[in-house]
């Protein structure tokens, strides 16, 4: 009984995280102005640009080859949202990025901040992870030195190799972290550069 309490507290628990990151990744990917602020800000960029508003639709969408430009005038930004399905490699990561471009006026050049975001849950379950294999490492060898076990030389080996076998998942994990995040900076900095070669060729 108990075992099968532990296995549905488990399943609750995963079901529920499940549910959180695909709201989250909804809620990350809306072409509105309420996608605008939400997420973890992971950079800012400033230049100076020149935002011509009649590049944009009615809707305020501005298509571009790998993703797509919102524009939000009641906000002064403009929604930058790449399409990883126009990239070669066509996978997600779970560090996916989109931006904001805050803008002061339309039509002239300003100084502009563009933002990069991540998804909430991304950066939380993953500073869990970490957190988790780090604190998991610290605690095996508290645990391991309080019972002596690096009393002799054979159990200072062992505590000293399944220690580095922590630190080596832990590298492991920030490599992959790494890798992702600049997969998908790559893939949100084309499509920015998209958007200012499209507002660079307005028409007269």
């Amino acid at each position: 009984m108990v075992a099968f309490s532990m296995h549905a507290a488990f399943l609750l628990g995963g079901a529920i995280i499940l549910a959180m990151v695909i709201a989250d990744r909804v809620a990350f990917s809306r072409k509105s102005s309420s996608a605008l602020g939400y997420g973890f800000a992971v950079s800012r960029h400033e230049e100076i640009l020149q935002i011509p508003g009649e590049r944009f639709d009615r809707d305020g969408n501005l298509p571009l080859a790998r993703g797509v430009a919102r524009l939000c005038p009641d906000r002064r930004a403009i929604v930058l949202l790449p399409d990883w399905k126009r990239f070669g490699l066509k996978f997600r990561t779970a560090w996916p990025l989109n931006g904001a471009v805050y803008y002061t006026r339309l039509g002239e050049p300003s100084g502009i901040t563009f933002v990069k975001r991540m998804p909430w849950s991304s950066a939380l379950l993953t500073g869990v992870w970490f957190l988790t294999v780090a604190g998991g490492v610290v605690v095996y060898l508290v645990s391991y030195a309080q019972a002596g076990g690096f009393r002799s030389a054979t159990g200072a080996f062992l505590g000293v190799a399944l220690s580095g076998l922590g630190l080596l998942v832990l590298l492991f994990g920030l490599m992959v972290v790494v890798a992702g995040y600049r997969l998908e900076d790559k893939r949100l900095m084309e499509v920015y550069e998209e958007l200012r070669a499209a507002l660079a060729h307005s028409p007269p």
